[in-house]
């Protein structure tokens, strides 16, 4: 009995984990050395998506330098970006991100934040941001 109930819970927790693994897409296009869309991620509520992209570096990226010591700031190499996709009006929100030392979400953040309030929404305004667009849109048909 006690033996049943310990590999059910294994079991479980096994097919637990395996539902939660990223199901990384490469986008097409990308405002890195390389973007990609975690299908896993997306959460259909109604005419928005909330879905992750995950932008990964070949070389680190620097957001500038400390005005008194000099030191590099928000140094990364790959960051996450959470999405939220108005499918109505074609348009979508940075909602927050993590910014990692290592590639495709590797090592310790550096820098991560997430907005408050009501979201502002815009138009795609890239090639990666269009591709976020249609992908995230699809996932949202094919949910009804």
């Amino acid at each position: 009995m006690i033996t049943r109930t310990v590999l059910a819970s294994l079991a479980l927790a096994a097919s637990l984990s395996a539902n939660a693994a990223p199901k990384w897409v490469e986008l097409p296009y990308s405002m890195a050395d390389a973007s990609f869309l975690d299908h896993s991620s997306a959460v259909v509520q109604g005419q928005y998506v909330d879905v992750n992209v995950l932008r990964n570096f070949d070389d680190t990226v620097v957001l500038g330098s400390d005005p008194d010591s000099g030191a590099e700031m928000y140094s990364h190499r790959s960051v996450k970006l959470h999405y939220r996709v108005d499918c109505d009006s074609r348009k979508l929100s940075l909602s927050g991100w993590e910014m990692f030392e290592g590639n495709f979400g590797d090592g310790n953040v550096v820098w991560a934040t997430t907005t408050w309030g009501e979201p502002a929404y815009l138009a795609a305004a890239d090639d990666e941001t269009r591709a976020v667009l249609s992908s995230a849109c699809a996932i949202n048909t094919a949910s009804r």
